[in-house]
């Protein structure tokens, strides 16, 4: 489903009005699961590289 377009001045259905928030509204979920697996994933790789410099620091002093 896509969000109709309705001309201006002209009348727009209860159906037509629905069906467009409806599709916002699905929009709108999808974009935040989006953005919380991003920040997920960033909080992931912001761990693993503070944990490989740990390691590199370590290596670094025994040698």
């Amino acid at each position: 489903m896509a969000i109709e377009e309705i001309e201006y001045g002209s009348l727009a259905s209860s159906t037509l009005l629905n069906n467009n928030f409806k599709d916002l509204q699905e929009q709108i979920t999808a974009l935040t699961l989006r953005i919380s697996a991003n920040t997920t994933n960033i909080s992931t790789n912001t761990t693993d590289i503070a944990k490989l410099a740990d390691r590199i620091s370590d290596l670094e002093g025994n040698v």
